[in-house]
This record gives structure tokens, C-alpha cells and sequence, in this order.
């Protein structure tokens, strides 16, 4: 029952809360506001991947939602802008060191080139490694990645051509 309590909570102040407060911060004409909640949305991505990788584990220690829960207020509050100090003491250096490697993964996955992003993802990440963990599970994900981006940059365009015939 507690454990149910705290996923709420947890679903709360990890998502309602925040694209709530993300929305308002985009409607307002301050820039500090945004800087936090991008900050937040950052560093709670990069918490959902460790515990996706991190799953089984973690559900077992004792505490854990609880210690989540209390995690996340952290994160989200205006008051401690834990996102913030979290970016800039964990985060900022080691995107910056990956920032390109991400890049050329996605400008390859942009134009639909599995190859290259494969590729480029193998000068820096062991990939036999990955596949051991999930060669289906690995070629999904570079697939769907890629019709993603194919999609959106049909959608762009579409959007676009349409922008411009109601123009005309």
C-alpha cells in the first residue's frame, strides 16, 4: 500500500508537477524559469535511464521509492533546485565530452543511416557488449530511432509545404 502511495506521489512531482511548471515557463517572459526546468527534464532523463538500466537491482533495497520520491522533490523544487546543482556538479562535463559522439549519432539516425550511426557508436561503446545484453533489443531501438526521425522530418516538411502553400 505505501509502495502505491509513493508512485503516486513519484508519477506527481516527476511529471504532472513539472510539465506544469515547464508550460507556465514557456508562457512567462523570464528565462531563469526555463533554464531550471530544462535543467530538471536533463537530469530526470538521465536518472530514468540509470534505472532503466538498473532495474532489477534497484526495486530491492529496502526504501527505495521512498528515497525516489524525496529524490525527485529535490530535483523538481524551486526552493533547493536540486536539478540544477546536479547538472552542474555531475552532468555538464561528461555531456560536453559526449555532446559530439551524440551528434554524429543523431545527424546519422536524422537521415536514416543505421550504418554510420552504428558505426560511430562502435569507435565508442562496445556493441558486442550491448548486443550480448539485447541484439534485438539493440536493433530495435536503432531501427525505431531511425523511422522516428524519417517520420519527423516528413511531418517538418509537410508543415512546412503546407505553411507555405496557405501563404501563396
Amino acid at each position: 500500500m505505501l509502495s502505491a502511495i509513493f508512485r503516486v506521489y513519484t508519477f506527481f512531482l516527476g511529471f504532472l508537477y513539472p510539465a506544469y511548471a515547464s508550460y507556465k515557463a514557456i508562457e512567462s517572459d523570464a528565462t531563469d524559469d526555463d533554464t531550471q526546468w530544462l535543467t530538471y527534464w536533463v537530469v530526470y532523463s538521465m536518472m530514468m535511464i540509470f534505472e532503466s538500466v538498473a532495474d532489477s537491482f534497484v526495486f530491492w533495497i529496502p526504501g527505495y521509492r521512498f528515497a525516489k520520491c524525496a529524490f525527485i522533490f529535490w530535483l523538481a523544487s524551486p526552493r533547493f533546485k536540486g536539478a540544477i546543482v546536479l547538472y552542474e556538479k555531475v552532468f555538464k562535463d561528461a555531456l560536453r565530452h559526449a555532446e559530439p559522439v551524440i551528434d554524429s549519432i543523431s545527424h546519422a539516425l536524422a537521415k536514416g543511416d543505421i550504418n554510420t550511426a552504428r558505426k560511430e557508436l562502435g569507435k565508442h561503446v562496445d556493441v558486442d557488449k550491448l548486443q550480448k545484453f539485447g541484439s534485438d533489443a539493440f536493433e530495435k531501438t536503432m531501427s525505431a530511432a531511425a523511422e522516428a526521425s524519417k517520420r519527423a522530418k516528413e511531418g517538418i516538411a509537410a508543415a512546412n509545404a503546407g505553411g507555405n502553400a496557405k501563404k501563396d
